[in-house]
């Protein structure tokens, strides 16, 4: 090391990195120092001085200097190649102004960098809260069920028979299985016109609101849920629909018969699986099924069945379809 790089050093590098809390400055050298990083939240004075050339006096030299400023060593002990600073957060928008100072063998150092000015950013703006759309289900939700002495030939069933109640005076549709005198299985389809949904709209969350009327849970303590499944329903309903759904059998969302309330609505919330059978611009459809009647476990003598009232039941009683969403 000659005897000029042995007094000075120069910058070679400075990287900021913002952390939870704070930021880092990591500042690379030529030649190992100890450095201490200057800084102020005054603007620098900006002054010019005499110089002396070619025999003339002129105010050309300008000079920038901090009136208020501390000092902050950095992180590493000794002379080093690397020199990191640790800074809490700054409040939102202040600008700081700083440049580097050091020593090299512990002795001052003439060098100096650049006067560099940092603005502390303010945090992401909170997104915009998602838009509300809320869907009545349409006349065209049915439920299909079959009964059977054999748990296989009902819930394997070709074809299933529309069940009678989704008209007035009762307006009910049924989901779950059951077995008192017949092995039964209850499937409720629902449909949902969502084509108001922007193409583009992303899907944030969603639930189904039913009006439940009764709930049945007994003998049951493990496999106790409803379901939902993805809709393979044709509009209207055919009763091969009731077959073409056994095949269906991804978890979309799924709620404990023994938590719902009766004589008010009740969310079921859809999960990440769910979520992507919401169609905007087209026809949502869903299917909602009991635990046992998807993973195929022949019930004891038990119910596990809930009704909820049909769109014809009219306003205050509609299932609804609630979708929370950015339109793109």
């Amino acid at each position: 090391m000659n005897d000029f790089t042995q007094h000075h050093w120069f910058l070679k590098d400075l990287q900021y990195e913002y952390l939870d809390d704070g930021f880092k400055l990591v500042a690379t050298t030529d030649v190992p120092c100890h450095l201490y990083c200057r800084m102020t939240t005054t603007p620098p004075r900006k002054h010019a001085l005499p110089s002396y050339r070619r025999g003339l006096y002129l105010q050309g030299d300008i000079r920038f200097c901090f009136v208020v400023y501390e000092d902050n060593d950095q992180v590493e002990s000794g002379d080093t190649l690397t020199h990191t600073w640790l800074k809490d957060a700054w409040p939102v928008c202040e600008t700081r102004w700083f440049y580097f100072v050091g020593t090299i063998a512990g002795q001052p150092s003439v060098s100096e960098s650049p006067i560099f000015k940092f603005h502390f950013p303010g945090p992401p703006p909170e997104p915009p809260p998602p838009l509300l759309h809320v869907f009545n289900a349409t006349l065209s939700n049915r439920t299909l069920t079959k009964q059977s002495s054999s748990w296989a030939a009902a819930r394997n069933a070709a074809e299933g028979d529309i069940h009678p109640q989704y008209e007035p005076p009762l307006c009910k549709l049924w989901a779950g299985d059951r077995l008192v005198t017949l092995y039964g299985v209850w499937r409720g389809f629902l449909f949902f016109d969502t084509s108001d949904l922007p193409d583009t709209a992303r899907v944030l969350s969603a639930f189904l609101n039913l009006y439940i009327i009764d709930a049945h849970l007994t003998n049951e303590p493990t496999l106790k849920a409803i379901v939902i499944t993805e809709g393979r329903q044709n509009d209207p309903i055919l009763k091969s629909d009731y077959w073409e759904q056994l095949w269906w059998q991804t978890h979309g969302g799924e709620r404990d018969i023994d938590t719902l309330v009766t004589n008010a609505y009740n969310s079921i919330y859809f999960n990440d699986a769910g979520l992507p059978w919401i169609n905007p611009g087209g026809i949502t459809r869903v299917c909602l099924r009991s635990e046992r009647d998807i993973h195929d476990l022949m019930p004891i003598t038990s119910q596990r069945m809930i009704s909820f009232h049909s769109a014809q039941k009219g306003a205050g009683f509609i299932p609804q379809l609630h979708v929370y969403y950015y339109p793109a």
